[in-house]
C-alpha cells in the first residue's frame, strides 16, 4: 500500500498536538512521526534544558531524519498515512518536508493542520500535564507523551502504576521559551505551506481534545484508502 497522506500538525505547546496524534494514530495504516525519536541522543541533550536552544535541531540532522523515516514508511506495506506531531517547527522545515515527499512515487497528499486554543487553557493544560518515565523510554530520559493518571490518584500511571511526574518542558521558564518560539515561527510556517500550494486547516482545541479528534478524523478517512 502506498503512502497517500501526510498530516503535519503544528501549534503552541499544550494545544493538544501529541494527544491528537496518539489517538488518531491508533488506527490501522497510520503512523506517527516525532522528530525527537529519530535524531541522535546527543543532539537532544544539547537542546533539552536551554531556553535559548530549546528543541533546536540543525537542518542537516532534520533532513537526514526525514529521509530515513519516509524511506522506512515506503518499505512498510501497511502504511498509508503519517501524522507529524509538532512538525514542522520552522518555515525551512516545511521546505525540507515537501522536498522529501516530492521524491515519493506516487506523491503523497499533504494536509497541514494548525491547532490552537486560548492562553488560559494552554497554561492549565501545561500545569496539569504529567508524564511516565517507566512507560515512555525517552532517548534522554525526558518523556514528552502525556500519561493518563488513575481516576483516584493523579500521580499514579493508569497503565503501569508507576509514579507520574510533571513534564520538564512545561516548567514556566521553558514553557515561555517554547511558546515564544512558536509565535516567532508560526507565520513563516503558514506562508511556506501557502507558497507551496498547501492549505492549512485551523482547529480550535479549547473545548476538548476529543472534539478536535472528531473534527479531524473525517478528513483523514476521506483522504485514506479505507
Amino acid at each position: 500500500m502506498a503512502l497517500l497522506l501526510v498530516v503535519p500538525l503544528f501549534g503552541p505547546p499544550a494545544a493538544g498536538k501529541t494527544t491528537l496524534t496518539m489517538v488518531l494514530g491508533r488506527e490501522d495504516g497510520r503512523r506517527v512521526f516525532r522528530l525527537r525519536e529519530h535524531v541522535p541522543p546527543e543532539v537532544l541533550s544539547a537542546t533539552a534544558g536551554s531556553s535559548e536552544r530549546l528543541g533546536w535541531i540543525d537542518d542537516r540532522t532534520v533532513e537526514s531524519a526525514l529521509r530515513d523515516y519516509f524511506q522506512g514508511v515506503a518499505d512498510d506495506p501497511g502504511a498509508h498515512t503519517v501524522l507529524m506531531d509538532n512538525f514542522p517547527g520552522t518555515a525551512n522545515q516545511v521546505g525540507q518536508l515537501l522536498s522529501v515527499l516530492e521524491e515519493s512515487d506516487p506523491p503523497s497528499r499533504v494536509e497541514a493542520v494548525e491547532v490552537h486554543t486560548d492562553a488560559r487553557t494552554l497554561r492549565q493544560r501545561a500545569q496539569n500535564r504529567k508524564v511516565c518515565h517507566r512507560c515512555e523510554r525517552d532517548p534522554i530520559s525526558d518523556p514528552r507523551l502525556p500519561a493518563i493518571p488513575k481516576p483516584d490518584d493523579i500521580w499514579t500511571c493508569s497503565r503501569c502504576e508507576g509514579v507520574l511526574h510533571p513534564r520538564r518542558g512545561d516548567s514556566p521558564r521553558l514553557l515561555r521559551a517554547r511558546s515564544q518560539r512558536y509565535q516567532n515561527s508560526a507565520a513563516g510556517i503558514r506562508a511556506a505551506f501557502a507558497d507551496s500550494g498547501v492549505d492549512v486547516t485551523e482547529l480550535d482545541t479549547t473545548t476538548t481534545i476529543q472534539g478536535t479528534v472528531n473534527l479531524l478524523a473525517p478528513l483523514l478517512i476521506s483522504r485514506s484508502p479505507v
